[in-house]
């Protein structure tokens, strides 16, 4: 029995023994893996910067359809268009992922006396801040990020977040003023302090645009980008490991029933103006030029139904002409076999081809001008595309609106300025594509086609009656100049309602525009202290009417 009981201790000290040691491992850092402690500051910045993209592409692409870039699909009114479960995934990077390496890059920086990435995490970070807010309103942020320790973090106020933002960019300018060289994995402006420094001016100037401070936005007025300067992420023509290219080409391209483009979009660039916009060859690609009286219901099922009574304007109803395929605002009607006619998107900014379609001496379409684009990723500029987040020509669209709000400024020559670095931005891609028609890429460049356009558009502000009026025509430019970006058009519409005359929704009762959307379902399910919202809620800066934007 002794010599049992001895046994017993001597095996039980070992497994304390072993015991202890496993626990103490508890407590040890894993080797293999990556912590705030031990990371190279470099990977965190660029898995902070290609989140940063992924969240900016995921939030344009929800707003684009409201803002009539791309058709709204998802249904024939705006209350059944979106759902909680749609904003699930930008909500998610933001917080799992996004916001979380943003904050370990601040802290090692700081750290590590390395003040570039400290300010463009801030910049990120700030910008990220803002469109949370322009889109759900309240949002988690004094107890966010904080585990197990809050969690269910309640939303802050909107405008204390805006303010906790722009704190952040005057933070990230002082951060800018310095001589250290670092930054050099910077994927937007390599490590340059100038550009980062007139990029958070220029998130300032959307900042106070918003809230209407003129004060604010003659403070940031002379230092905002150039069109050196465009805050765009460039993508790859890599197809797989990783597939490097742009959200719009892998669509459209790769996937036989991509989104549909908007009817009423394709029309304002290829008709309402009675000619052609310069720019229209690089933003669509039509893959038929099929006429419009050869389509059967089969394939296009509003072709025999009557225009709705409430279409009065002049914008199109079920197709837009020659070849421009989409879809109307709220036709969520199911796929026909029209996966080789709809229009696609272009050269710019997705990286696609160049439209080389034409009509002969007769006007009759050229059919073979036209191909169909799903070949493997092989077609156009392969993806090479941008997401065009903030660019020069968006600062003189905001400075030329808040010039006619009350701001300092030439409101004309601002809307000049826009018009022209839109134009130069687009032309630019023309050598992407190599297949493009170097006639047609020429004919859409040629001085007196831009003189042309530019005089409409200048005329007309100059025969408006009255501020606005001239807002209307700013904002229209500016919604042209955005495409591939819906968040600044969506932002506009809940500041002035405009551009006016838009395409409704098929069905004559459309719901409650949405000024803000529906919270995230994963939030709302998983935060004791969240509850839903209608989206007929506003953000804290909109003060347009309840029901003016339809």
């Amino acid at each position: 029995m002794k010599y049992l009981y001895k046994s017993f201790v001597a095996l039980l000290i070992v497994a304390m023994s072993a015991s202890c040691e496993l626990t103490n491992l508890d407590h040890l850092d894993n080797p293999n893996a990556v912590t705030p402690e031990n990371a190279e500051i470099g990977l965190f910045f660029n898995a902070a910067q290609l989140d940063f993209k992924d969240f900016y592409q995921n939030a344009s692409n929800l707003t684009a359809t409201v803002s009539r870039q791309m058709a709204m699909t998802g249904g024939n009114t705006y209350n059944n268009a979106f759902a909680p479960t749609t904003f699930n995934f930008t909500w998610n990077l933001a917080y799992s992922d996004l916001f979380p390496d943003l904050d370990a890059i601040i802290a090692l920086a700081q750290d590590q006396g390395l003040p570039t990435y400290e300010g463009a995490a801030k910049t990120m970070k700030a910008y990220t801040m803002m469109v949370l807010v322009d889109l759900f309103g309240n949002i988690p942020y004094s107890e966010a990020g904080q585990g197990v320790t809050v969690p269910s973090p309640k939303a802050d106020d909107a405008a204390s977040v805006y303010s906790a933002a722009l704190a952040l960019l005057d933070e990230a300018i002082s951060d800018f003023d310095n001589t250290v060289a670092d930054a050099g994995n910077d994927l937007f402006y390599g490590g340059s302090d100038a550009s980062w420094t007139a990029l958070a001016n220029t998130l300032k100037l959307r900042y106070y645009l918003n809230l209407g401070d003129w004060s604010g936005v003659n403070s940031v007025a002379g230092n905002v980008i150039s069109a050196a300067q465009d805050f765009e992420f460039q993508y790859g023509t890599n197809r797989v490991a990783p597939d490097s290219r742009h959200d719009f080409y892998r669509n459209h391209y790769e996937i036989d029933g991509g989104r549909y483009l908007s009817n009423y979009f394709m029309w304002s660039l290829t008709e309402e103006k009675g000619f052609e916009d310069p720019r229209a060859r690089y933003y669509f690609y039509r893959q038929d030029l099929t006429p419009y009286s050869e389509i059967d219901a089969f394939t296009l099922d509003c072709y025999t139904v009557p225009r709705p009574l409430h279409f009065t304007g002049d914008y199109p109803w079920c197709v837009a002409p020659n070849g421009y395929w989409g879809r109307d605002h709220g036709n969520n009607d199911g796929i026909p076999p029209d996966g080789d006619r709809k229009a696609c998107y272009g050269l710019y900014p997705g990286g696609g081809k160049f439209d080389n379609g034409v009509y002969d001496a007769d006007g009759n379409p050229v059919l073979e001008s036209a191909a169909a684009v799903k070949n493997g990723g092989a077609d156009g500029a392969g993806g090479a595309g941008i997401s065009p987040i903030m660019l020069s020509s968006f600062a003189d669209f905001m400075l030329a609106e808040a010039a006619l709000r009350g701001a300092s400024g030439d409101a004309r020559a601002h809307l000049e300025a826009g018009v022209t670095k839109a134009m130069t931005k687009v032309f630019g891609f023309a050598g992407k594509d190599g297949s493009a028609d170097a006639d047609l890429v020429a004919a859409t460049q040629d001085s007196a086609s831009v003189a042309t356009y530019m005089n409409y558009v200048l005329d007309a502000y100059d025969a408006a009656g009255d501020s606005d009026a001239k807002l209307e025509i700013v904002a229209k430019e500016f919604h042209i100049a955005a495409f591939g970006n819906g968040l600044e058009p969506y932002n506009t519409m809940r500041r002035i309602n405009k551009p006016s005359n838009m395409q409704p929704t098929r069905e004559a009762d459309s719901g409650t525009f949405p000024r803000l959307m529906f919270y995230p379902a994963d939030y709302v399910n998983l935060n004791a202290n969240a509850s839903q919202r209608a989206i007929t809620d506003k953000v804290f800066w909109d003060n347009l009417a309840d029901g003016a934007i339809k």
